[in-house]
């Protein structure tokens, strides 16, 4: 299986291209946390000076929160932890990482938790 990746820019003059696809392949039998792990040790998040960035993942519905200094993502609770609730695109599923720049993570947790 196939999850194609965007992100947002941190900084034009860092992270010009940040917007480009990334692919990451795995197992047809794989979990939504595998899949957040996955993309995580993959190095496609951008890293900041003083480690405490904050990131939303999301595919049709917010999935996940990533913040640099946590060691492993939190899963949303509304979010349908079926593979069929991601969005489809050609031979995988798409999925987009949104910056929240230096926002505490669990602020941006109970914001998108709210939705």
């Amino acid at each position: 299986m196939k999850i194609h990746l965007t992100r947002d820019s941190i900084a034009m003059g860092d992270d010009v291209d940040a917007s480009h696809f990334h692919t990451i392949e795995l197992p047809e039998n794989v979990t939504i946390i595998e899949i957040v792990g996955a993309i995580i040790n993959s190095n496609y998040l951008a890293s900041i000076a003083g480690g405490k960035a904050s990131w939303s993942l999301v595919s049709n519905n917010p999935i996940a929160i990533i913040a640099q200094q946590w060691s492993q993502a939190k899963i949303l609770p509304q979010f349908n932890h079926s593979l069929g609730s991601l969005l489809k695109d050609a031979g995988g599923y798409k999925c987009h990482i949104n910056y929240h720049a230096q926002l505490d993570p669990d602020i941006v947790c109970s914001v998108m938790s709210s939705n």
